[in-house]
Formats: structure tokens, sequence, C-alpha cells
């Protein structure tokens, strides 16, 4: 894709990341070894519908075909993590709220609700209710995704780097 046609292309999607093909599969086996290790090599293999030993072969080399990667990612709906990482980019359920949705938005959101429910006027005066705080709910499970997001954002800065 050219430059003019980039600056006018709509897509949120950021530029993808290259990988050779020995990327490509070392990045697919590493989820395959965690299914493996989650499942079981059998079970993986059966939910794949191969045998064991057509597992080995792409475990030492062989590339998996497409139906083979979807029958994976039912199988392990986190399979291709490192896949999807290498190229900088994340799978999410369609109907997800992320975490990187606007959270001051979503912080003023309960605020005003948490304001509405602590007023004098409110049914519980100034006591949250029950019906109060489960019309709350939605946007408190909400903040606490992206309070959990943060929060591991944080200790992922706060962990010791390892020297070489």
């Amino acid at each position: 894709m050219d430059a003019a046609m980039q600056q006018n292309d709509p897509s949120v999607v950021a530029k993808a990341q290259r990988l050779n093909k020995p990327q490509v599969h070392a990045h697919l086996m590493e989820g395959w070894t965690r299914a493996i290790t989650k499942l079981g090599k059998g079970k993986f293999a059966d939910a794949l519908e191969i045998s064991t030993v057509a597992l080995d072969k792409q475990l030492t080399g062989s590339m998996p075909g497409f139906d083979i990667i979807d029958k994976a990612m039912d199988a392990c709906p986190t399979v291709l993590d490192e896949y999807i990482r290498a190229k900088g980019k994340r799978i999410v359920d369609e109907n997800a709220v992320c975490d990187t949705d606007d959270a001051s938005l979503l912080i003023a959101r309960l605020l005003v609700k948490l304001q509405e429910a602590e007023h004098p006027d409110s049914p519980g005066g100034r006591n949250i209710v029950h019906s109060e705080l489960l019309g709350m709910e939605s946007l408190i499970r909400q903040l606490n995704g992206a309070t959990s997001n943060w929060l591991h954002q944080i200790e992922q800065i706060r962990r010791p780097r390892s020297v070489a």
C-alpha cells in the first residue's frame, strides 16, 4: 500500500510486523506447546483431528494449515497469543469492553451514578441501597477491568529486570 492510500485509509489497524516462516512457526508452536501442557498431547491432537504423530511433525517443523490453526483456537482460545503479540496485535471478543476504552469517561459516568446514589434525596438518602448499587454494576465492572489492567502495567514496570 502506498503512502497516499495509507493516509486516506480509515482503518485504525496498525502497520503489521513482517515475520518470516520460521518465526511464524516458532510463535505458533509456543501456543501449541502451551495447549499441550494444558490439555494433554492426545486431547489436543484429537481436538485438531490429527494423530499425535502428525502433531509431532508440526512441533518439529511442519507448518499447520489454516484449518488446523482454526481448530487449535477452538480447543485453546489463547493458542495464537504469541503469534498475534509478535505481529503487534491482540485478539479480543467481538463484544468485549476494552480496558483502553475512554477510562476518564467511564470514571465520570460512574461518579455521576455515585453522586446520585449518595444524594440526600435518593432512595437510601446518603446510604447506597441495593437497587442503586446494582444499577452501577456494569460501570463498576468495566472500571474494575481498567484498573486491573493499570495495576498489571504497574507490576510490569516494577518487576526486576534480569541481568544478562
